[in-house]
């Protein structure tokens, strides 16, 4: 596995003039004492998110919308906190796309070159 590389279920991402960006959050509750005071708590610290623009061309869109309508996905990306790929079970979220060219010579049957600028969240269960 290469640094900055990306994987869904082994499979490693086509990131074409991509990147992907992760960053840390921690789950928390928040409440209010009886007197006034504010009580945070730490439930899960540390959960990775990943942010992903890349563009597409017609195979690699499909999938990323094949893997966004999956309830779970093997997710493997270089945690730069433990100097070293890490896995986590995840879905895809807040997905957007983008039309940014279509061939419009391409002949039925034949493969269309159709280029998309696909943006979305990786987010952690």
């Amino acid at each position: 596995m290469r640094g900055m590389s990306l994987f869904f279920d082994e499979e490693e991402v086509v990131l074409y003039k991509g990147s992907y960006t992760l960053a840390y959050s921690d789950v928390e509750a928040v409440n209010k004492s009886e007197g006034g005071t504010t009580v945070r708590e730490v439930i899960r610290e540390g959960v990775p998110k990943i942010s992903v623009k890349t563009y597409a061309l017609d195979e690699w869109f499909q999938k990323f919308r094949q893997y966004k309508a999956q309830d779970s996905i093997e997710v493997a990306y270089y945690d730069p906190e433990e100097l070293a790929f890490s896995t986590m079970t995840a879905y895809i979220s807040n997905f957007a796309f983008e039309l940014v060219y279509a061939d419009a010579s391409a002949e039925e049957g034949v493969t269309s070159k159709t280029l998309w600028k696909v943006s979305f969240d990786i987010l952690s269960y």
